[in-house]
């Protein structure tokens, strides 16, 4: 029998895990949150939702319990849907130098991210956040210690910080595109247990 308390989060990356779990504690601490660290391919869209429902269909026949998984990108206004789901791969192949090409003459943007949630091999849900701001050109700092190197160059509307430089505080929570997927399903997923 499935139980529905206990969820995992499939992802390889043991500091978003932490992240999302303890995020997830905040709001709906009945849920028992378990890394399953997979690392499922990524069929190449721009449609996040399309990649993010793949991942889940692949993931699903593994575990065969509930599970969250999400993805995301970021984009940037001047461009249609771009870099979005490619962002990993837009860094990989011309860096924030490069990425800072493309952003320059309108340094305007924001990040997306989608989380899932799927609870049997055909029911799945979805959830989204959005942080908006402008982008800054790349350091030298930053491109040494290139970790969430996005999350560097972006300040929310509304902060004078970086994404990045409010990691850990509350001030996050008023931003963060993952904070707010997560506590859409967590509101998602209490109202759908009374």
């Amino acid at each position: 029998m499935i139980n529905e308390n206990h969820l995992y989060f499939v992802t390889t990356n043991h500091g978003k895990f932490e992240e999302v779990q303890r995020w997830l504690a905040q709001v709906a601490p009945n849920i028992q949150l378990e890394q399953a660290p997979l690392d499922p391919p990524e069929i190449q869209s721009l449609d996040l939702q399309e990649v993010i429902t793949a991942k889940a269909e692949v993931i699903w026949p593994l575990i065969k319990a509930p599970f969250l998984v999400d993805d995301g990108g970021i984009y940037l206004d001047g461009y249609n849907n771009f870099p979005g789901t490619l962002s990993k791969y837009v860094y990989q192949g011309i860096g924030l130098d490069g990425f800072w090409k493309l952003a320059k003459d309108n340094p305007r943007g924001y990040f997306l991210s989608m989380l899932a949630y799927m609870h049997g091999p055909a029911e799945i849900q979805y959830f989204e956040g959005k942080c908006v701001g402008g982008f800054i050109a790349p350091t030298e700092e930053i491109k040494q210690h290139p970790s969430l190197p996005y999350t560097k160059l972006l300040v929310p509307d509304g902060s004078k910080n970086t994404l990045a430089h409010l990691r850990g505080t509350e001030e996050e929570k008023k931003f963060h595109h993952r904070y707010q997927a997560v506590t859409q399903f967590a509101h998602w997923w209490l109202q759908r247990k009374k």
